[in-house]
């Protein structure tokens, strides 16, 4: 199987954009067809990608996988043979001036598990030696945690032509790397705030990015766009991945209805993958619009985002509160997970001023409440669920399941003893606290749960 694809990993900057963001919206362009996927946490890259290029994001990150084959099978069910498979994540960065660069080893388990090619890209807004030093670095870190080996080099934010030239001919000396061009520094962009990228504000949010992305494909010799291609084609035949558990029975009549709005889309489509890779059939639920289907509802899925951006349109689709108050009596599977998960939940404290009149309420269908607290909201824990004192169907005593949770938003038993599992750091980590709710089938969580971590648990879930 013919699967060409690419990682391309961006030093990390706090506040700036990733430069794999710009350059998946320039060969998106040129004409190239793209299957996007993203190999970190990282919500505002997710969202960019989503809105610049116009097309869904799968969430690839090696340890919400917890494993190869997990990955695998991800990365075989969302890719396409005829697109540009292209992966973009972060390469990591120095915590001080004069600290070590310090590549996460999840950056290096992907070249390894996908078997392809790593683009890293590297600041070069300090003097050419330097900026040397730092791709030094960079390639020594690669071939100690995962052997790899890297054939091509982008630089950004070069501060002048003369430096990129130096850089340039002192790789080529030391390495046996090419050098693929530079993205000058006027095309830095800073982040947008997550929540200015909804609605009206997410035209403005984007258009600083999506012109940096015409000028720079304008440019000619700034960058060689066709090596992207050429190194995603140097990608040997794909191993088919084997299935990690078997279809559900008759799983042809099993319809999921999945909620759709622009602000439930931030764990990206990989959830979705699982249930078509189990035989389900996926109907789509808009909050807005007219509802075009006429199929029996088996299980309804609410995914992570912004959930209450969205309250007022949840609180008037009528036929998404039937569906929901259907499912309440806990006989059929609903699941809403991370920033959708208030929604199944009690009294929620907005992140305003924190006045009453910024409370909120949901369905009551699950004991507990939602309070959002000071904090970074873009800082997320990826995290172990494991068993803690009930027995619900996706997580059984001997099984875990992985996900990440926001810094600012938490749930809050309205009883003791209701959460059903505990968080870790790792299997054999420290504990952090208790999360999880469920009523007979319906699960909420604080967490965003990556289901391929657990595949085996998922579909025994969506089975019953």
């Amino acid at each position: 199987m013919n699967l060409p694809r690419l990682i391309i990993a961006d030093e990390q900057r706090p506040g700036k954009i990733m430069s794999g963001v710009l350059i998946a919206n320039v060969l998106k362009n040129m004409g190239y067809k793209l299957r996007l996927f993203l190999g970190n946490v990282d919500e505002v890259s997710l969202r960019l990608l989503q809105l610049t290029c116009n097309q869904p994001v799968t969430l690839l990150d090696p340890k919400l996988c917890d494993g190869r084959a997990n990955l695998r099978w991800l990365f075989q069910q969302a890719a396409s043979p005829d697109c540009l498979n292209l992966v973009i994540t972060t390469l990591g960065g120095r915590w001080m001036e004069d600290s070590p660069f310090l590549v996460p080893r999840e950056c290096a388990l992907l070249p390894e598990w996908l078997e392809c090619e790593l683009i890293p890209v590297i600041y070069g807004d300090t003097s050419s030696t330097l900026t040397v030093r730092t791709l030094s670095e960079v390639l020594a870190s690669l071939d100690k945690n995962g052997g790899v080996s890297v054939h091509g080099v982008l630089f950004r934010s070069v501060l002048n032509e003369r430096e990129y030239e130096l850089a340039d001919r002192e790789a080529g000396r030391l390495f046996t790397v090419i050098s693929m061009g530079s993205i000058p520094k006027n095309m830095d962009r800073n982040a947008p705030l997550l929540t200015d990228m909804f609605f009206d504000k997410a035209r403005q949010s984007v258009f600083p990015i999506k012109s940096a992305a015409l000028q720079l494909m304008n440019m000619n010799f700034q960058v060689d766009w066709a090596i992207f291609s050429a190194m995603a084609n140097l990608s040997p035949n794909w191993l088919p991945q084997a299935r990690l558990c078997e279809p559900i029975t008759d799983s042809g009549k099993v319809n999921i209805a999945m909620v759709r709005h622009e602000t439930l889309t931030l764990g990206g489509d990989g959830t979705e993958h699982l249930f078509r890779a189990l035989g389900c059939n996926v109907v789509e639920v808009p909050l807005e619009g007219d509802i075009i289907h006429n199929v029996p509802i088996h299980g309804v899925y609410i995914p992570h985002g912004i959930g209450y951006l969205g309250f007022r349109e949840f609180f008037s689709n009528i036929y998404l509160q039937t569906m929901i108050n259907r499912a309440s009596n806990g006989n059929s599977f609903m699941m809403a997970e991370g920033g959708s998960s208030p929604i199944l939940g009690d009294k929620i404290s907005l992140p305003h001023s924190g006045t009453s009149n910024d409370d909120a309420r949901g369905f009551g269908i699950l004991p507990y409440d939602t309070v959002f607290r000071p904090g970074q909201s873009g800082v997320f824990q990826k995290s172990v669920a494991t068993r803690k004192k009930l027995n619900p169907l996706i997580s059984g005593s001997q099984e875990w399941v992985w996900g990440y949770s926001s810094s600012n938003m938490g749930l809050e038993s309205k009883t003791a003893g209701d959460e059903c599992w505990e968080t870790r750091e790792s299997l054999d980590g420290k504990q952090l606290g208790a999360d999880g709710w469920c009523k007979g089938r319906i699960l909420a969580s604080s967490m965003r749960l990556e289901p391929w971590s657990a595949p085996a648990s998922f579909r025994r879930w969506l089975e019953g």
